[in-house]
């Protein structure tokens, strides 16, 4: 599949699997950025800057469109695809984290966790206030794929 980009049917679930499939198929597009430390990935990903996808629609990024596409940005899902690329690359093991806050009535997050060092690392490169390991706030529901 040499697609740029994936249309999804919107439910969280079947998002983070098309997500896995994306990551399968175009990893290799972070071979440029092999040589980047997971401090420097991250902090490159959060740079590039957030852009929601168009309403009504739920869409994912190759990743080398969207570090190239560093203008136009991509939202949570791009930057997660991006980073879980670079992770699979290293072969470090990831998974992706769909989540709710409080007062949301949905999943309408999502974000990559590494497992490094035994135990499985927060790396949410959004938004460029979060800081790789911390969760900025606590989630009402979480769902792992």
């Amino acid at each position: 599949m040499q697609v740029e980009r994936v249309k999804t049917n919107g439910s969280a679930i079947e998002t983070m699997r098309l997500m896995h499939c994306m990551v399968d198929r175009y990893y290799l597009d972070m071979a440029p950025y092999a040589h980047y430390s997971l401090l420097q990935i991250y902090n490159t990903i959060k740079a590039i800057p957030f852009r929601e996808d168009p309403p009504e629609e739920e869409t994912l990024q190759r990743p080398i469109y969207t570090m190239q596409q560093r203008g136009t940005g991509g939202d949570c899902d791009d930057k997660a695809i991006v980073l879980a690329s670079w992770a699979r690359l290293h072969n470090i093991p990831f998974r992706f984290v769909a989540v709710r806050r409080p007062d949301k009535e949905q999943l309408h997050h999502v974000f990559p966790e590494l497992y490094i060092m035994d135990r499985w690392l927060h790396c949410d490169p959004t938004y460029a206030f979060n800081v790789l390991g911390r969760e900025r706030e606590a989630y009402a529901e979480r769902v792992y794929v």
